[in-house]
């Protein structure tokens, strides 16, 4: 593992802190779910360490700000897993914009089946119902995040770019 300097730790608290903010600004606007196009970008742009410890740092602000339950312990693990499978597979997506965009879509879509995961604890057709349910809000979202990631993904990756050549 590598060893994290100032610099390193000022980012991944900037990076955890505007993960919250884009998630509680963005979770008042029905079906616009702007956190995995956020993680996506964070995971293209920066590195592999930075991205994840922000992840992780972002999922326990969410515990701690908003209560440990068992849908906020889904984000600690969730959102750490996005960014580590998107910079991993970054040197790829980066040359397919169309595939980068379908991947932010899935992502987002199966960020909203995921959650539904903790039901399980309750019942296992409590569980399936609220699978079935979310279907509908997983779609939009999904295809409202494979449209971000289409049409905002180069600019704002390449001014975080700029920033991050700066340092």
């Amino acid at each position: 593992m590598k060893k994290l300097n100032v610099y390193d730790f000022c980012l991944i608290a900037l990076l955890a802190s505007v993960q919250y903010a884009i998630f509680v600004f963005f979770s008042n606007i029905l079906y616009l779910e702007m956190i995995t196009f956020t993680i996506v970008l964070f995971a293209m742009t920066f590195d592999r360490y930075q991205c994840v410890w922000g992840s992780i740092v972002f999922g326990l602000l969410m515990l701690c700000l908003n209560g440990v339950n068992f849908w906020n312990m889904m984000y600690v693990f969730i959102y750490p897993i996005y960014s580590l499978i998107i910079n991993i597979l970054k040197d790829h997506l980066v040359k397919h914009k169309l595939v980068l965009s379908f991947v932010c879509g899935f992502l987002s879509f199966l960020t909203g089946q995921l959650l539904q995961l903790p039901f399980m604890l309750f019942s296992k057709k409590v569980t399936l119902i609220y699978i079935i349910m979310g279907l509908k809000t997983s779609i939009i979202q999904g295809v409202l995040s494979f449209l971000v990631c289409w049409l905002l993904f180069e600019r704002v990756n390449s001014v975080l770019e700029k920033l991050r050549r700066s340092k």
